[in-house]
């Protein structure tokens, strides 16, 4: 009888074990206390390849090389797009390591956005009526001695249809703003080029729309694909930015990737005036 106790007692320790662990990989989020931080690191990259019949998508083969990217570049905050599921996430979570959490939205579309972060974290899907679902979250942070709630956006818009893309990003930021935080960060991959676009198009429209309230702090950081265009975007606003850097890391694609990362990080401020993006040397 006490042999049997004893097994049981084991196994429900290890069944302990295991939710903890299943919890970590299914990545809930943290309960730490508010991080403190003046400066915030920001990593968008789209992580599929070049758009193929054939599998497109991020490759598991490549996350071990995604994983030291982010390493290298010290982000805090990582959104990824053209991810497949929860499952892939996982895999690159586990090889990020223990401090990451991380949330992908099992949307309609088959290419979708995730989110990444080491700061104490609340994890929100933003959906839209196109089917497509951008992976929100909101932060505490902790600034010049103050709390300062930071709500931040994954995206990737349709990559067809430039009514869809208005439509998408309209609905994302209302959703994101209705969290009602002081300061909002968007990125990823907005799928459309501001250089040469005509002032009537959708897509100019799109743009004008998003800096009337938000600055592009890698607006003159140059392409960010393998066709020189520059889709890739962090849009940030202004409340409590003293400063933003920004810069694309070249030379990271590999085994058919088309897009470049998108490094930014902003200086952050109680009270600060807003500055306009500038671009890291």
């Amino acid at each position: 009888m006490l042999r049997w106790i004893a097994s049981l007692v084991g196994i429900s320790a290890l069944l302990v074990l295991a939710t903890h662990l299943l919890g970590a990989y299914l990545h809930e989020p943290l309960t730490r206390e508010h991080a403190a931080v003046q400066t915030l690191r920001i990593l968008t990259w789209n992580i599929g390849k070049i758009y193929l019949p054939l599998e497109s998508r991020a490759s598991d083969r490549d996350l071990g090389h995604v994983a030291r990217v982010i390493r290298k570049s010290r982000a805090q905050v990582v959104a990824l797009q053209e991810m497949r599921d929860p499952r892939q996430l996982g895999r690159l979570v586990a090889q990020l390591g223990s401090a990451w959490r991380g949330r992908i939205p099992e949307d309609r579309y088959d290419r979708r956005a995730a989110l990444l972060t080491t700061l104490p974290v609340r994890f929100v899907e933003l959906p839209t009526s196109t089917g497509r679902t951008a992976q929100g979250a909101e932060l505490t942070l902790t600034v010049d001695g103050q709390p300062l709630r930071v709500t931040l956006v994954s995206l990737h818009l349709d990559a067809f249809d430039a009514e869809r893309r208005t439509r998408q990003a309209e609905e994302i930021l209302s959703s994101a703003r209705r969290l009602q935080n002081a300061q909002l960060v968007v990125a990823g991959d907005f799928n459309f080029d501001p250089a040469g676009l005509s002032p009537d198009s959708s897509d100019q429209r799109l743009y004008t729309f998003l800096t009337r309230s938000m600055v592009d702090a890698g607006r003159s950081s140059g392409a960010t694909t393998l066709v020189a265009r520059r889709l890739d975007y962090v849009f940030y606003s202004r409340q409590h930015v003293a400063r933003a850097d920004a810069r694309v890391l070249r030379g990271q694609r590999i085994n058919l990737m088309d897009h470049d990362p998108l490094i930014v990080e902003l200086s952050l401020e109680h009270g600060a005036a807003g500055a306009a993006g500038k671009r890291t040397p």
